[in-house]
Formats: structure tokens, C-alpha cells, sequence
């Protein structure tokens, strides 16, 4: 869009020659007071207010046995070394775990010490035993992989445990949600099975997502690559039930960034300029003023919010009392991104430059009020 000397878009121009010619007739014509649903904006999102505690999956301590995990298992039947059977063992996908000559043993979701008990207990039914001392201890844990882009403080790879591999610890660990976060936030998983996915509930006992829709959650839709995605509102947080907020090994999280169009301020203020609009902070007409060094003439009142429509090549024009604003709430009105402020010139303060005109070609000071 071109732009004129003054700094005001042509559009603007147009518009505010319509108003003018038509004595204030246009349809897109509106007072502060009386603005219509439609063009009230809602106040801004700070991302930095959102609870992130509460899209927190934990499904187990550090010291859990979880799909992916090598153990070693050390079976003795007396306490000589000599009779002592070392075995590495993995944890499927489906969280069990395969022993030689004893079979398959469910311990995904427990703790070492109780696994232990529970091949103890298998070995001696199965009669390969009749009092073993059974040890387990972690040869590796699983970690999983995940990508973390967008809108947080540091972007980049990161290794998570699979019992809290959720949406919160991504972000904590790309160090929190930067400035500029939106409200969005996009995961990206590898399409898993549905036994694996029933397998990752029952470790977690029985917790996960409902496939009831809600605003805050969408439901995982796959995607080309083997891949499935599903979007979090994060101002919705506060008013979300459980979700599964997992992020899987190989998952992408996506946080929103926003970029908002800077809004112009023109006309009787101190410098007229275009400002960047803030992040999720509220703005209003006379936080724009005061941005831009107040006005310029102590007697200016009227003010023209200029405001884009998606739906029409004609913006809104709303018109603002000074007054008025600084008087009562609703009068001062919230900006938007894009939108032009322009506090105009009347006889009023014609009147007063000349009157200060004068008074300083007289008293040769401009001092006088």
C-alpha cells in the first residue's frame, strides 16, 4: 500500500474524505459509544498467564519401567555368585518384557523393586525356581526425541523421559514460551498402533485423551509421512478437562508466533509515526496518543480510528471524544492490529494555533499558556 507524505495509507484518506463530503453518512461510520458487537475487540492473550501445569502427562516417575527401557536382570537360586544368570531384557511397546525359560512378564508401569517381585514370583510357578533372588536395575533408559519450534525461548532437539513427554515439558525444556507466543500450539506424532497406544494407558493406569471433541484439544488427525497432529488452544487452558497432551519419540512441537501489523498514529500528536502493535498487551486510543508523545494542541478532541475490514475494501471509521475517553471506559476504546489513529484537526484548534500564532508574534515567547 502506498503511502503519502502524512504517513496515512491512501485508503485512509479516502475514507476520511468520505466523511467529510458526506457529513459523516457512511455506512462503515460509527461512535465509540455506540460501536456494534462486531467491531468490539477482545482484549488481548498473554501467553505468559497460561497455567502450563495443566497440560502435564505424567505417567510414572523416573524410575519406571517404560516400553523401550533395557533392564538387567541378575537370577540366582543360592547366594553364590557362581549360580548367578545375568540377562539383558527390553521392555516392548506393548510393556512386556520377554525372560528366557520363565516367559512374558507385564512390567511396564512399575517400579524395579516390584518387578522383581513379580519375575520372582513367575519363576517359581513356572517351577524354574524355588527361591531365587532376583535383582533388576536399568542398563538404559529410553529417552524420547522431540523437536521444538516456533515461538519459545530456544529452539531446538531435546531429549524427554517417556513418562512426562508432554506439551509443558517440551516447552520447559526449549526454556519457556517466548515473548511473542500465541495461543496455538501444534504437535506432530508418528502414527502409532492402536495396541500401543492402549498399551501407553494402561502404564499410565488407564489415563488418556477422550475422543469426545473439546475447544481446547482437536482430535489427532493423521497426516502425510505417518505422521498425526492435533492443536492445543492454550486460553483454554483454565477450562480444559484431561487430555492426553502426550508428545511421542520423533514428535514436533509447533508453538505459534505472533507478528502483529504495526497500527499508525497521525495528526495534531507529537510524532506521528507507525508503532510496532504490543504482544499480548491490551492497547487503547489513548495508550496510541501516549505513545506517540501525546497530542499536539490542547484542545483537540476528535479522533478517527481507522480500521481494516476483512469483509469490505472500505475500513471502519469510529469516530473517539478525547473527552469522553479520558472520562469513561467504554469511550476508549481497544485498537487492533492495522488499525490508523488520527486526531484531527477542527475550528477549535485552528482557532488555537492562531490564537497562539499571534500571541507569540506579539510577546515573542512561546510560553504563553
Amino acid at each position: 500500500m502506498k503511502i503519502r507524505p502524512s504517513g496515512i495509507p491512501y485508503l485512509h484518506v479516502h475514507a476520511l474524505l468520505l466523511v467529510f463530503f458526506t457529513g459523516c453518512q457512511s455506512p462503515n461510520f460509527y461512535h465509540a459509544e455506540s460501536l456494534p458487537r462486531s467491531l468490539q475487540l477482545a482484549r488481548q492473550f498473554s501467553a505468559q498467564e497460561v497455567d502450563l501445569g495443566s497440560f502435564a502427562h505424567v505417567t510414572g516417575t523416573s524410575e519406571t519401567i517404560g516400553p523401550g527401557d533395557i533392564l538387567e536382570l541378575s537370577i540366582s537360586a543360592s547366594l553364590n555368585q557362581e549360580d548367578q544368570v545375568n540377562i539383558p531384557v527390553r521392555i516392548g511397546n506393548d510393556g512386556t518384557a520377554k525372560i528366557p525359560d520363565i516367559g512374558t512378564i507385564a512390567l511396564g508401569g512399575v517400579e524395579p523393586q516390584a518387578a522383581e517381585a513379580l519375575i520372582r514370583m513367575e519363576a517359581i510357578n513356572r517351577g524354574q525356581f524355588r527361591n531365587p533372588t532376583v535383582t533388576v536395575s536399568f542398563a538404559h533408559k529410553k529417552k524420547n526425541v522431540v523437536r521444538v519450534l516456533g515461538a519459545v525461548k530456544v529452539e531446538g532437539t531435546y531429549e524427554l523421559s517417556p513418562g512426562s513427554s508432554d506439551i509443558v515439558s517440551a516447552i520447559a525444556a526449549a526454556g519457556g514460551l517466548a515473548d511473542n507466543a500465541g495461543q496455538k500450539v501444534d504437535v506432530r506424532n508418528p502414527a502409532d498402533s492402536q495396541a500401543e497406544r492402549a498399551s501407553r494407558r494402561a502404564v499410565a493406569g488407564g489415563a488418556g485423551r477422550s475422543d469426545s471433541p473439546f475447544s481446547t484439544v482437536s482430535d489427532p488427525v493423521e497426516i502425510s509421512g505417518g505422521m498425526t497432529t492435533y492443536s492445543v488452544n492454550l486460553a483454554s487452558a483454565r477450562t480444559a478437562s484431561t487430555h492426553d497432551y502426550q508428545v511421542l519419540d520423533g514428535g514436533v512441537v509447533m508453538v505459534e508466533k505472533r507478528d502483529p501489523t504495526p497500527i499508525t498514529v497521525s495528526g495534531l500528536v507529537k510524532r506521528s509515526d507507525t508503532y510496532p502493535f504490543p504482544v499480548g498487551k491490551d492497547l487503547t486510543v489513548l495508550g496510541a496518543i501516549a505513545m506517540a508523545g501525546g497530542e499536539s494542541s490542547l484542545v483537540a478532541d476528535k479522533v478517527f480510528v481507522i480500521r481494516p475490514l476483512a469483509n469490505s475494501k472500505e475500513p471502519a471509521l469510529i469516530q473517539v471524544s478525547l473527552r469522553k475517553a479520558k472520562r469513561n471506559g467504554k469511550s476508549n476504546i481497544l485498537l487492533g492490529p492495522g488499525d490508523t489513529v488520527l486526531v484531527e484537526s477542527t475550528p477549535s484548534t485552528m482557532l488555537w494555533d492562531a490564537v497562539q500564532l499571534i500571541r507569540i508574534s506579539v510577546n515573542g515567547t512561546a510560553g504563553i499558556f
